[in-house]
């Protein structure tokens, strides 16, 4: 699972609206330093970690690049791991500040790059088109909210027909295939997604997550056929082992699990679902064959009914992110003229020298 670049979303636009794991990036007592950019759009906060994050892949480090789920194309956070250094965009809706200020975080104001009197002729047309985006991102997370509804009732279709021994019999098969240590320690588990509902569609970064991995386990089906469940249990079974675990999340219901990553075994369990649709390579266990096909048949119009809808209703709200992306775009508009780039440019530049002296710091203690 060694590869170098490695990529993530950090927080989800779901049918509970805007949700974050941000608390997950850099544990504070493994930090070596996470420094929360603040700033308004385009004051050049992705394009610095970008920048970062590059730099130290080239010096030979495995990199993190969070992206942001309402454009994939910027950054949300950079992690460098080694050397245990963060850079996070403090900024709504996930506002991030220092939880042990000085010590650990410290924040960078990339407003001290803007000239502030260029905004004054633009103060009404950004508070226009900040609640033009907001209600967009309302609507969108509405619309998700129905797509779950629907979504639970396909689901209820399934689930009244699925032989549960089954299920369980494949959790022990799986726990017996993947584990050969007993219960010993206590690990630790991450919590990521690796799929969102952005602007461009659904996007998913599990290919370049398990790209390099041994094993892969993958777990096909509608839903309510146990997936979450066979993950939940082997990610549990992995921390009773003392193992790191990544449980990256749905996009749709972000307490349920997508997939699981345990790097220390070189293994990935995965799912291939409705809203990811993913095509890799693995060892698969087809879990539509744990319902009552005859029930099933019974149902197939109405369960074709609640398919349609569900996908009608999360079309329409990437619909919304997309039209909210597009309005982004505008707000930026205002704030790019006013910014003072030579500035950026020093203040980014001071920024990587210290991070390089991090760098210095840490290669000596490893001496």
């Amino acid at each position: 699972m060694s590869k170098k670049q490695k990529h993530y979303f950090l927080g989800g636009n779901t049918s509970v609206g805007f949700y974050s794991h941000y608390d997950y990036i850099l544990p504070q007592n493994e930090a070596r330093r996470i420094i929360c950019i603040k700033g308004g759009p385009g004051t050049g906060k992705s394009s610095l970690m970008k920048k970062v994050g590059n730099l130290f892949i080239d010096k030979g480090y495995t990199v993190e690049f969070h992206h942001c789920s309402s454009d994939s194309n910027s950054l949300d956070g950079v992690v460098i791991k080694g050397l245990n250094i963060a850079l996070l965009d403090g900024t709504s809706p996930h506002v991030v500040d220092p939880k042990n200020p000085g010590a650990i975080d410290e924040i960078l104001n990339m407003g001290q790059c803007w000239n502030e009197d260029g905004f004054k002729e633009y103060r009404e047309n950004i508070l226009d088109v900040q609640d033009k985006i907001s209600k967009k991102f309302k609507r969108a997370y509405r619309f998700l909210a129905a797509a779950r509804n629907v979504y639970e009732d396909w689901y209820t279709f399934n689930r009244e027909t699925l032989d549960f021994n089954k299920v369980n019999h494949l959790k022990e098969s799986l726990k017996n295939e993947i584990f050969s240590d007993e219960i010993s320690s206590v690990g630790f588990d991450r919590h990521l997604f690796s799929t969102a509902f952005t602007p461009g569609g659904v996007i998913s970064f599990i290919p370049n997550l398990i790209e390099d991995v041994e094993n892969v386990y993958i777990l096909k089906g509608a839903p309510g056929v146990g997936k979450t469940e066979v993950l939940a249990y082997l990610a549990d079974e992995a921390v009773k082992r003392g193992h790191y675990v990544e449980v990256l999340h749905t996009p749709l219901m972000p307490e349920k699990i997508e997939h699981i990553l345990i790097p220390d075994l070189n293994i990935a369990v995965v799912t291939s679902n409705e809203i990811n649709k993913l095509a890799t390579q693995g060892i698969v266990y087809d879990m539509n064959k744990f319902l009552d096909e005859a029930l099933i048949k019974a149902n197939k119009d109405e369960i074709e009914y609640v398919k349609n809808t569900f996908y009608i209703l999360l079309n329409k709200a990437l619909s919304c992110i997309q039209q909210a992306k597009h309005l982004h775009d505008d707000l930026e508009s205002y704030y790019i003229p006013n910014m003072n780039f030579d500035k950026i440019d020093a203040v980014s530049n001071e920024i990587i020298q210290r991070l390089l002296q991090y760098e210095k710091e840490y290669l000596t203690e490893k001496q």
